[in-house]
């Protein structure tokens, strides 16, 4: 147990100093607004638990601000430099939209070509 909090905590911490080093998002949702959107979801995207329902809400949350091509081009590179860095499995990333009902016009993957969101 106190191995998962260790990592749990060193997540977090990953997730706001990296953030911090990123651009800001389109229409001022910064790349730490969008991650800590997310934090609900990080015990699931680094493979230590199941969906929940607090991430899928977090989760679609996210997706309703996105509301433009600027948004998802912007989101888009934010995840793509923090999710790896963090750890985030990204079969567990790709599974997320589906399990939590969320529909992406751009698919979730390291490779994706952000400019094409």
């Amino acid at each position: 147990m106190e191995k998962k909090m260790m990592t749990s905590s060193l997540f977090v911490l990953g997730l706001v100093v990296l953030a911090m080093a990123t651009s800001p998002v389109a229409n001022g949702i910064t790349c730490q607004d969008a991650i800590s959107k997310l934090l609900p979801c990080q015990g699931y995207l680094v493979g230590f638990f199941s969906i929940s329902v607090p991430c899928c809400q977090s989760a679609q949350s996210l997706n309703q601000l996105v509301t433009n091509k600027d948004d998802r081009k912007a989101v888009c590179e934010c995840f793509k430099k923090v999710a790896p860095a963090i750890g985030v499995n990204p079969d567990k990333a790709k599974q997320l939209p589906q399990l939590c009902n969320i529909t992406l016009s751009v698919p979730i993957d390291y490779n994706t070509d952000c400019t094409k969101a």
